[in-house]
């Protein structure tokens, strides 16, 4: 008592602090701000997109994030409603619909975009040949682009970018373990069997890997 008197003689009995007190509070503080520094370090560093037989595809956190950007959130709400009220609500989630492509990191473009209403219904007949046609033949698909923006279009150099923009064409991979070969021989007989009238576009050998694009905004096979 008598050292803490002389440590602290301008204080009252009451309101005297030991040093040690002081110092283990000063190390609480500090572990917690390191802590929380730790967490938004690792949590900036975290990957945004997932990969899908190779190639990368932007994240639901990612999506998620996008949603709370604006009217982002209403706009989608209203896209999916509109999708469910034309029977194809539920031939894939209304997010793959909204994911530009895979290279979205090296173009400096946002992983996702909403397409304008009035091209929301072009969508409507590939979802309709996907889920009719394609799938049954080769089993389920991931969708690695659906709608791309003006900006994102103009930075790519493959054919047939104008579908996507128009929110029509969709590059998939398919989950099973076809092979190549075979996936292209499937799809070839597909295209031929459904003619013209059907305005079946089909595009296989994307670069490399199992990647292809269906549309139905005219008939045509690449």
């Amino acid at each position: 008592m008598t050292r803490l008197r002389t440590t602290y003689p301008h204080q009252s009995p009451g309101r005297r602090v030991h040093p040690t007190v002081v110092g283990c509070l000063g190390m609480v503080l500090t572990s917690i701000l390191l802590a929380l520094w730790l967490f938004l370090y690792l949590k900036s560093h975290e990957k945004p997109y997932e990969q899908l037989k190779g190639y990368r595809i932007a994240t639901l956190e990612s999506f998620n994030n996008f949603l709370r950007s604006g009217n982002n959130r209403e706009r989608v709400n209203a896209l999916a409603h509109f999708l469910a009220g034309r029977g194809v609500g539920d031939v894939t989630p209304v997010h793959n619909l909204l994911r530009q492509g895979s290279g979205w990191l090296e173009l400096k473009e946002p992983p996702y975009a909403i397409p304008p209403r009035e091209q929301w219904h072009k969508i409507v007949g590939t979802l309709t040949l996907l889920r009719d046609q394609v799938e049954p033949l080769i089993g389920p698909v991931g969708v690695v682009s659906a709608f791309r923006t003006d900006d994102y279009n103009r930075k790519l150099e493959h054919s047939d970018k104008a579908r996507h923009r128009d929110f029509c064409g969709l590059d998939l991979i398919p989950n099973s373990h076809i092979s190549q070969r075979e996936l292209a021989e499937e799809l070839r007989t597909l295209h031929a069997r459904l003619g013209p009238e059907s305005h079946f576009g089909l595009g296989l050998g994307l670069g490399e890997g199992m990647r292809f694009h269906i549309d139905t905004c005219g008939y045509r096979i690449w």
